[in-house]
């Protein structure tokens, strides 16, 4: 089995007399992307600084790279790249000063020039200047450019276009199969199912579910929204068994169907169809259906 990178063991966390994050366990291996997701206030921010050491757990033991003690685990955090969902780095400097800040601290040099390069950043842009697109390539630079063992992403692609989201899935994918472990927040569905192994929900600061993307495919709905030229008798479509049937008119019918499309699709087929609209029930509403 992979080596374990990051486990989180019985994590709590309390502010006052409010538990932002409850008994929460999570491991995740060499070799593997992990997704994170949750509505927002469910904690997910609040695991990743403790993760970093931002904050403390309340009780409960962060372990990185085989580390749980307080010195083992500083040297183990020099092996994260991480990215915040709310970085802002010096507005007067440029890309490059930016770099070899980071490779100073370090003390050793890094890819991030070529990275820049591959990524297409006008590196001599103060970062004030740079589009909100363009500062979250700089910030994801500086996260992967010294080829950490374990990445913390939260909201990575944010403000990419697809066009560098899929540059992003590259990487992470590359990163991964050269042994790496990453953790990452999204609100993504399109993204979590590219790229991640496993998924985990996180509502109320509670796990509400780990699966792998496997499982998760077999559980995910889609809502679809069928307007016909005619009237039909709609009822056929309430005998497929992954269909709830939501709302119909004479000839509009919305229905949410989990797992495989294929059979609800056959029989929309043998109507005249004049507008078909399928869209993604969200991960958390997935989740929480299945596991209601």
């Amino acid at each position: 089995m992979p080596a374990t990178i990051l486990e989180l063991n019985k994590i709590n966390k309390s502010f006052g007399k409010k538990d932002a994050v409850r008994n929460l366990s999570i491991s995740i291996h060499q070799g593997e992307i992990y997704g994170f997701l949750g509505p927002n206030g469910a904690g997910k921010t609040t695991t990743i600084r403790m993760i970093m050491d931002f904050i403390r757990p309340t009780s409960g033991a962060v372990t990185i790279l085989g580390q749980k003690n307080a010195d083992g685990l500083s040297d183990a955090r020099q092996q994260i790249g991480f990215l915040s969902a709310d970085s802002v780095l010096f507005p007067e400097w440029n890309a490059i000063r930016h770099i070899k800040y980071i490779e100073a601290l370090r003390g050793s040099a890094s890819n991030g020039l070529e990275l820049a390069k591959r990524f297409d950043l006008d590196i001599n842009n103060k970062y004030k200047h740079l589009s909100s697109g363009n500062q979250q390539k700089l910030g994801l630079i500086l996260a992967i450019m010294h080829s950490p063992k374990l990445l913390i992403l939260d909201e990575p692609t944010r403000g990419l276009d697809p066009i560098w989201q899929a540059e992003i899935y590259d990487i992470l994918n590359d990163f991964k199969k050269q042994g790496g472990a990453v953790f990452m927040s999204s609100h993504n569905l399109s993204e979590v199912q590219k790229i991640c192994d496993r998924v985990g929900i996180i509502k109320d600061g509670k796990l509400v579910a780990s699966e792998t993307m496997d499982t998760l495919r077999k559980i995910h709905t889609h809502q679809i929204t069928v307007q016909f030229q005619n009237k039909i008798d709609l009822n056929v479509f309430s005998k497929i068994k992954n269909a709830e049937i939501v709302k119909t008119t004479d000839k509009t019918l919305l229905a949410n169907v989990t797992g495989d499309l294929n059979s609800f699709i056959t029989e929309i087929s043998k109507h005249k169809v004049h507008d078909l609209e399928v869209t993604h029930i969200s991960v958390e509403e997935t989740f929480l259906r299945h596991y209601k």
